[in-house]
């Protein structure tokens, strides 16, 4: 018979507005900083190569392909070292056909034609910039397994799934599940959870995929914060990948204060009423919560057609 594993180390966290507030400012100061940087502009260098698709072509583009992220032609794809696998089929959409009007010179759309454009799952080669780093870091006080309870106690359940490159979790509304990329590693993985929590406690009918995304995104730096991790080289880079090159940082901050506050709160105490639980060692890790084991928005704005996803 082996022995019995030592118990978890309590993790310590401070749950006051104060706190939560200056996490708050600790990370829009992190953004500050990237957006000052060469990883940015390389960022916005790469995003503005990817058209920003019309309604009609998102919806298209939605309806072939729903989990599309970055989607560009053949020969844009090739311009960044990417290339189109053999045998993938494009997606169809409408472009317009200009021609100069003669009688005054300038240029007007006198039809459409079908074209073929590809997501970036169907591609291989050169990674595409990213202001973001994935957290390579251990699980600092089993949060993984905290925050899966958090999920569990709100009736969702979180599970390993293949996700597309670049995606490291999804809420999935339909069946109440939290998905996430098993090859994470653990503090990238809780942060995931976190992430997915805020949107699942303010999103369910949020229409701006922006702010939902730089909610939940705030709502996880400041509950991993809270709870002794510092997830900001990821989340600095997800929350600047959202404002875009002139999004207004202190507005959107405001704007969403008191709905990060409200979420991040919640999951804060949800967590401390699991540690009572671990100390007597029942096992999260079960067949319950099943998880056992900014991409990039495309184009130079967000895309409002992708469900909730990280």
């Amino acid at each position: 018979m082996g022995l019995m594993a030592p118990p978890p180390k309590k993790t310590q966290y401070s749950d006051s507005r104060a706190a939560r507030l200056a996490l708050l400012d600790q990370l829009a100061n992190r953004v500050v900083e990237l957006r000052s940087s060469e990883t940015w502009s390389r960022f916005l260098a790469t995003q503005a190569r990817f058209h920003r698709y019309s309604p009609r072509n998102v919806m298209l583009i939605s309806m072939q392909r729903p989990e599309a992220t970055n989607v560009a032609g053949y020969r844009a794809w090739a311009e960044l070292d990417r290339h189109v696998l053999k045998g993938e089929q494009g997606l169809s959409i409408l472009a317009p056909m200009v021609a100069r009007d003669p009688t005054s010179d300038q240029h007007r759309i006198t039809g459409f034609r079908w074209v073929s454009v590809f997501d970036i799952s169907q591609t291989e080669g050169e990674p595409l910039p990213t202001p973001v780093t994935l957290l390579d870091d251990a699980d600092p006080g089993h949060l993984e397994d905290r925050l899966c309870a958090v999920a569990h106690s709100l009736n969702l359940r979180v599970l390993e799934a293949d996700l597309p490159d670049g995606v490291n979790g999804e809420l999935r509304w339909s069946d109440n599940t939290i998905a996430i990329r098993g090859s994470n590693a653990p503090l990238q993985r809780a942060k995931t959870i976190a992430h997915e929590l805020g949107h699942a406690l303010l999103h369910r009918s949020e229409r701006d995929r922006s702010r939902a995304e730089i909610e939940a995104e705030s709502v996880a730096f400041v509950v991993l914060g809270a709870l002794g991790a510092d997830t900001a080289p990821y989340s600095a880079g997800y929350v600047a990948s959202w404002l875009g090159e002139d999004g207004d940082l202190a507005a959107a901050i405001t704007r969403s204060c008191e709905a990060i506050q409200r979420a991040s709160a919640q999951i804060i105490s949800r967590v401390s009423a699991t540690q009572d639980l671990l100390d007597h060692r029942i096992p999260f890790a079960t067949a319950q919560f099943a998880h056992r084991a900014p991409s990039t928005p495309s184009g130079r704005g967000p895309r409002t057609d992708i469900p909730p996803r990280h």
